[in-house]
């Protein structure tokens, strides 16, 4: 049996997307797992849960499935938090242990360039058991915000 290992962190939407390099660091994470991604599209579906106070509680994840390997993905959180101010998603990558080299350099290139972010979490099956059980609940105070996950869409 094959060995995975992941590893993601939270970083503002736009340190993700924007890069001053002529290929975009999170294009060349989405190459490694042969999937075309569509900047425009993402930054779109970003755009479409608001701006500002009407965006918290709004956003859903987004899972893209390596082609060759169903096991390895790529993982954004879109959600707005209630308390983020800085406009925060989650960055997920599961890969197979034998591919994980110039993957992991590609993550720490975003990593390393977002001014703010959180620690970087590892491990072997937490986003796997992640991408299960939605749609979530979300409750904060009196109000209550539906989480929906949405495979290979972009």
């Amino acid at each position: 049996m094959e060995a995975y290992t992941e590893i993601s962190f939270y970083l503002p939407f736009f340190d993700l997307i924007d890069d001053t390099d002529e290929a975009s660091s999170i294009e060349n994470l989405f190459r490694q797992f042969n999937i075309n991604l569509d900047l425009t599209e993402l930054y779109n579906k970003y755009k479409s849960y608001g701006e500002g106070p009407n965006s918290v509680g709004k956003g859903d994840v987004l899972v893209f499935f390596k082609r060759e390997d169903k096991e390895s993905f790529i993982l954004i959180d879109l959600f707005h938090d209630f308390t983020d101010q800085y406009s925060m998603v989650k960055l997920g990558v599961r890969s197979s242990i034998k591919n994980f080299g110039e993957i992991k350099d590609v993550i720490y290139s975003i990593y390393s360039r977002a001014e703010i972010k959180s620690k970087i979490k590892e491990s072997s099956n937490l986003l796997k058991r992640e991408i299960f059980d939605y749609p979530k609940e979300i409750r904060y105070g009196d109000q209550t915000y539906i989480k929906n996950i949405l495979y290979n869409t972009i």
